[in-house]
C-alpha cells in the first residue's frame, strides 16, 4: 500500500523582510543615566564582541536596557 503525502509549501508571498527604504525605529536614551549606561555597555562589549554584533545590539536598544 502506497500513500501519497503532500507537504504543505510555505506561502512566500506573505514572508518578507524590511527593505532599505523602510525606517527602523529605535529608542534614543533620554536621561543622562541612560546615556552613561549605554556608553559603558558599548565599551565593554567592544572589548570582546565583533563590531557588527555590537552595532546590532545597539540598534536593538540593548545598550541602555541591559
Amino acid at each position: 500500500m502506497e500513500e501519497a503525502a503532500q507537504a504543505q509549501q510555505p506561502d512566500y508571498a506573505t514572508l518578507r523582510r524590511p527593505g532599505p527604504q523602510e525606517t527602523v525605529l529605535c529608542h534614543v536614551p533620554l536621561r543622562a543615566a541612560d546615556a552613561a549606561r549605554s556608553a559603558k555597555n558599548i565599551a565593554r562589549w567592544n572589548s570582546y564582541l565583533p563590531a557588527a554584533c555590537v552595532r546590532t545590539m545597539v540598534r536593538m536598544g540593548w545598550d541602555y536596557t541591559t
